[in-house]
């Protein structure tokens, strides 16, 4: 051990400095700053028919690919914000797609729209979209949780027939597929939801 030592203090302090660099930086766990958002299907309802109307407002719409969306943060091990977690599309515009995917699996013709349709329609307003994306880098892995909520008012024939709201987390640590972790932990707390929503809402709509 004595031996050890004496030979560390002969090394140059630079290149002391620059094994601790590579060490720090091998054993550094990455993370996803820009999250993917292709969503699957998880459901399995049928015979859905006609047109539904997903709608969000017109302000939680992208216009540009340039726009980035915060969806959460990065934090360390002590508990401090070290980075956000961004998509090139909005809350409300991902939640929309998971429906959508949902819908048109279970039989349905699908509009995204930002505007009421003619009364006539089934439309799916959706009021609160909230993800909460939480990435933890530390050493040795990371940690990801997500929790979705999704709150909506459901019309058909120009009437609201029932206002609903629903809620689900996902929670992983990975030491392998730390860029895919925060989506993947996104997509499944949006499987959640839908397989929450979904069975009630095509019942409401086909009473």
């Amino acid at each position: 051990m004595n031996r050890m030592i004496k030979k560390l203090k002969s090394v140059p302090f630079a290149i002391l400095i620059t094994f601790a660099c590579l060490l720090f930086a091998g054993g550094c766990t990455r993370y996803a700053r820009n999250v993917s958002t292709l969503y699957e299907p998880a459901t399995n309802i049928r015979g859905g028919a006609g047109v539904v109307y997903i709608v969000i407002p017109e302000s939680r719409q992208s216009h540009s690919p340039d726009i980035k969306w915060v969806l959460g943060k990065v934090k360390d091990d002590d508990n401090n914000t070290i980075d956000e977690v961004f998509s090139t599309r909005s809350q409300a515009e991902i939640i929309q797609t998971a429906f959508s995917q949902e819908l048109k699996k279970a039989g349905y013709s699908v509009v995204q729209a930002t505007k009421h349709p003619a009364a006539e329609r089934l439309v799916i307003d959706l009021t609160k979209t909230e993800i909460e994306l939480e990435q933890i880098s530390d050493l040795g892995d990371l940690k990801a949780k997500c929790r979705v909520t999704v709150g909506f008012d459901l019309f058909k024939s120009g009437q609201m027939i029932k206002r609903l709201q629903y809620e689900a987390t996902s929670s992983k640590t990975d030491i392998k597929d730390r860029d895919m972790l925060a989506r993947i932990v996104l997509e499944d707390a949006l499987q959640s939801v839908m397989l929450k929503a979904m069975p009630e809402m095509h019942t409401l709509f086909n009473q």
